[in-house]
């Protein structure tokens, strides 16, 4: 009997043991067999240089990506700054003495004249613009009596065209014509226009000559030009030129001699501007801006030319003014004022300079 229960016993373990060594169904899934390959020290540098030049294209991408999603912001914030719809009111307060076509005379009579303008423009695409302007003057001029009279002056009407192309986000050419309807009040033949034209010829000294084409008397202005404009956030540069050219409608000038030379009605005057200048908003709220112009004005031809006698001195053709301004925004009403002085040439010797502001309204 106990040898029996001792073979049982026997019998036992031993299946235990052949069980437990028996491999187990689904057994090579759940534990895979471990090679000496994983433990490769090269196959472990090229794994890890792979994902680090994978993880250095995602993060260059995903720069790309926000670099030009800034790139479109930033477009869309220049592209809001320009109004579809703008009209402007300008009052340009001048003094000075009214330059004279011969040699400079410190005895001619001084006026205070106030120029106001009115115009706008309207955006027929994101490219093309039309605008007007037009001035009228209004002035106080002592008489050789030494008495003061006023006067007033209607300018021309300029009607004008605006193309734009643009370059960058930030950057624009635009190119522009105008063509004035010659309505501007004067003449050269009578006393009481000779009066207006004079005026005119004020207010023509009071903006620096920078805009001649708006009160050239008996004259059909014609005016072609081209820049550059650069805006980006509170940042803006522009440059450009214009040649104006005042065609002859009318008129006549006296004729005669003075010992200095003689006078020359000229049937087409010329006249190049160019200029360049700078803004900049230093702060958001509220939004004020100050900015500084600057243009070179060279009269080729006058309307009336002096021919000098020998040895006598002819009035300069060249011309340097600035204008330092200070501005605001205030939702769509853009206020600013600025001063206009001369450089040296003839305006700075007819003691010419130009106090402006300037109102835009947008829609």
């Amino acid at each position: 009997m106990r040898t029996s229960l001792r073979l049982v016993i026997i019998l036992v373990v031993f299946s235990g043991h052949a069980l437990a060594a028996k491999p187990k169904k689904g057994g090579n899934a759940k534990h895979p067999v471990q090679t000496m390959d994983s433990n490769d020290p090269a196959e472990k540098e090229v794994s890890v240089k792979a994902e680090t030049e994978a993880k250095v294209e995602v993060e260059q991408s995903e720069a790309k990506v926000a670099e030009e999603q800034q790139l479109h912001v930033d477009a869309a914030e220049v592209a809001k700054a320009r109004d579809k719809v703008s009209v402007f009111g300008n009052v340009l307060i001048g003094f000075g003495r009214a330059p004279e076509s011969g040699p400079a005379n410190p005895e001619s009579p001084k006026t205070t004249s106030a120029t106001f303008m009115v115009g706008g423009h309207y955006d027929l695409s994101p490219q093309l613009t039309l605008g007007a302007r037009l001035p009228w003057t209004v002035g106080s001029m002592q008489q050789n009596n030494g008495v003061y009279s006023s006067v007033q002056a209607l300018g021309a009407l300029e009607l004008r065209g605006e193309y734009r192309v643009r370059l960058s986000p930030f950057t624009r050419l635009p190119f522009f014509a105008g063509l004035g309807v010659p309505i501007a009040q004067g003449n050269y033949d009578t006393t009481s226009s000779f009066r207006q034209t004079r005026l005119n010829a004020v207010a023509d000294a009071a903006s620096g000559y920078r805009d001649g084409e708006l009160f050239g008397v008996k004259r059909l202005p014609v005016i072609l030009g081209g820049g550059i404009d650069y805006e980006r956030k509170a940042l803006h540069l522009h440059a450009a030129t214009k040649f104006v050219f005042g065609v002859k409608v009318g008129g006549n000038f006296p004729t005669g001699t003075i010992p200095e030379g003689t006078y020359e009605l000229k049937s087409v005057s010329f006249r190049n501007v160019t200029s360049a200048g700078v803004a900049y908003q230093f702060l958001a709220k509220p939004a004020l801006f100050g900015a500084l112009d600057s243009w070179v004005t060279y009269n080729a031809i006058h309307a009336v030319e002096f021919n000098s006698a020998a040895g006598a001195t002819t009035p300069t053709r060249l011309q340097v003014v600035f204008e330092p301004r200070v501005g605001a925004r205030f939702g769509k009403i853009s206020p600013s004022l600025g001063y206009i002085f001369p450089i040296g040439g003839r305006l700075a010797d007819s003691s010419s300079s130009g106090l402006e502001l300037h109102c835009d309204v947008a829609f």
